[in-house]
């Protein structure tokens, strides 16, 4: 994995950092966080590796609405975060917790997670759910849509003498709830067979805002779009959420591997989506359907 490497840089501040990955010196150099396993593909043609994890990028907030996440911040730091457990009924805690032991969360980062391209995560889809977006820092500053790195078409890319520096979303206010449902070989498996996410807005019996993501056991996690467009502004029964979840499996391609085939990962979505569906709608109301 390190056969190439010849220097490791600990970075001292974001300038820093990018000024060392930026440097044409003949060096191959790449960012590092901790999580080196989701990115040995990067590694092996690395001969520097810029540590980041100082560079005052590992941040867990929330200001008014708007949610914060440094990109060096840790899963175990999104876990322990108060504010994070009292928002969204502690969606993205629940998330980052489903990832392996807190060894591992102590040095994953969303920097490594999207850098390495590792689409398995509950926490990805999540932010996908969230409407997330990302702040690139390199030569140039942007800011993408999470959406937007995993579009089967021109889709964005980490290159290696950039840092995704922030991961920021608007959270829901007044009658909101969200759920996370996960299927997995067992109840410690950090990588699940699938994972729904719903989160819903209501505005009295109407459902104002509806999101949808399927993630796990698919190339990369999705948005539902056209479920999301079917609940909104109506009414939330059983029957319509049973008649919308039900079209779940025509909407996703997931894939075979040993955690199970794509047959029974299309057999399962409808059930998780109707499962999130309804619990979102019962932390949002107080009542069930």
């Amino acid at each position: 994995m390190f056969a190439n490497v010849q220097e490791y840089y600990h970075a001292t501040s974001l300038r820093d950092a990018l000024k060392k990955l930026g440097k044409n010196d003949g060096q191959i150099p790449v960012p590092v966080t901790g999580a080196f396993h989701l990115i040995s593909s990067k590694l092996r043609a690395a001969t520097c590796l810029v540590d980041i994890s100082a560079v005052d990028l590992n941040y867990v907030k929330i200001e008014g609405r708007k949610l914060s996440i440094g990109g060096a911040a840790t899963f175990q730091q999104i876990v322990a975060s108060k504010e994070l457990n009292e928002a969204l009924n502690g969606l993205l805690p629940k998330a980052a917790q489903a990832y392996s032991t807190r060894i591992q969360r102590n040095t994953t980062t969303l920097q490594d997670v999207l850098f390495g391209y590792a689409t398995f995560f509950d926490l990805l889809t999540v932010l996908l759910a969230l409407d997330t977006q990302v702040t690139v820092q390199g030569k140039q500053k942007r800011v993408v849509s999470l959406a937007s790195f995993f579009s089967k078409e021109n889709r964005a890319i980490l290159g290696n003498t950039e840092i995704a520096v922030d991961f920021s979303a608007k959270l829901s206010s007044g009658d909101a709830g969200a759920s996370l449902q996960r299927v997995a070989l067992t109840d410690g498996d950090a990588v699940a067979i699938l994972n729904v996410v719903a989160v819903l807005k209501m505005t009295g019996k109407k459902c104002s805002e509806a999101r949808i993501a399927v993630g796990g056991g698919l190339p990369a996690p999705v948005r539902l779009t056209a479920l999301e467009q079917e609940l909104a502004e109506k009414p939330l029964d059983a029957a319509l959420v049973e008649s919308v979840s039900a079209k779940a499996a025509d909407l996703i391609q997931p894939m075979s591997d040993v955690r199970g085939s794509a047959q029974y990962r299309k057999q399962i979505s409808s059930v998780l989506v109707r499962r999130a569906l309804a619990e979102a709608y019962q932390f949002a109301k107080g009542r069930t359907l």
